[in-house]
Order: C-alpha cells, then sequence, then structure tokens
C-alpha cells in the first residue's frame, strides 16, 4: 500500500478522536453521533463472502451496512469495520466508487443503488485504504482496556 493511503487512513482515523476505551459498538454509537444518523447492521445470507463480503448502502436517514456470515466474531468485526470505512473516508462520494450489479439488492431504487459501494476489486485505492482504516480501528478495540474482558467471546 502507498503512503498516501496509509496516510489518509491514519488521517480519517486521528479525526474521530475515539475514546480510550472503545468497542464495536460504541464506535458505532460515535459515527452514528457524527454523521447524524442510525447505522444499521444486517448479516445477509445473500452475501456469501466469495465474492463481495460486505456491503454499505447509504440511504436518506440510515446508513445501512450488510455482511456475510462469519464463523467467529474477529471475522464479523472486521467486515463490518471495513464497511465503516468506507463511510468515515466518505467513499460515496468518490468518483470511482462504482456498483457492480449484486441481484440481492434489486428492490433498491436506481439512486440508491448509484451511492452503494459494491467493490468487487479488492485491489483498489478505495478497498486498499477502507481494509487500512479497518485494521486501525480493529486496534483501537484491540487495544482497550474494556476489550480485553471479552476475549472468552472469541472463542465460543
Amino acid at each position: 500500500m502507498n503512503k498516501q493511503l496509509q496516510e489518509t487512513a491514519l488521517d480519517a482515523f486521528k479525526r474521530l478522536r475515539l475514546p480510550a476505551r472503545v468497542t464495536l459498538d460504541s464506535l458505532i454509537e460515535h459515527l452514528q453521533v457524527l454523521r447524524g444518523r442510525r447505522i444499521v447492521i444486517i448479516e445477509s445470507a445473500h452475501l456469501t463472502g466469495s465474492k463481495i463480503c460486505g456491503l454499505w448502502i447509504p440511504r436518506e436517514q440510515v446508513d445501512v451496512v450488510y455482511h456475510a456470515a462469519a464463523k467467529g466474531l474477529l471475522h464479523r468485526r472486521q467486515m463490518i469495520l471495513h464497511e465503516v470505512a468506507h463511510m468515515i473516508l466518505r467513499h460515496d462520494e468518490a468518483e470511482d466508487a462504482t456498483w457492480q450489479g449484486v441481484s440481492v439488492f434489486r428492490e433498491l431504487s436506481g439512486e440508491v443503488v448509484a451511492k452503494a459501494l459494491a467493490r468487487g476489486d479488492f485491489r483498489s485505492d478505495l478497498e486498499a485504504t477502507a481494509e487500512y482504516l479497518a485494521d486501525l480501528l480493529a486496534a483501537a478495540i484491540r487495544e482497550s482496556s474494556q476489550e480485553i474482558y471479552s476475549y472468552e467471546a472469541y472463542f465460543e
């Protein structure tokens, strides 16, 4: 990953001004306040994880994050953090954001689909930056003193 993309992700992370103790839930709450809108997370059986593991769809009054079923808590969290990173980076406004025709979501209007970020090329700059920011967010959660006490949940 090039240095400029890393700096973009790091700057976005710093602008969040996360508290010392952060969990996935508290991060979502923090983002809802910053964005002034709800964030809904939905596990979708239609996302198999082979081509697309997650999908963020910005709706008029809510951000919807769909993710594939995951066998473990860490994998689920990383998929969600990746989509949340796209949100934080405002990738819905990027010129090279594309919709690649995920038929599962046909009920959505063309306008919503045009804003959606269904990505297939994980080597793109948008994807690389989002994944790096997701890694920074995951590290913040891991390093949180609150998170230390819930490690046994990872082995369930």
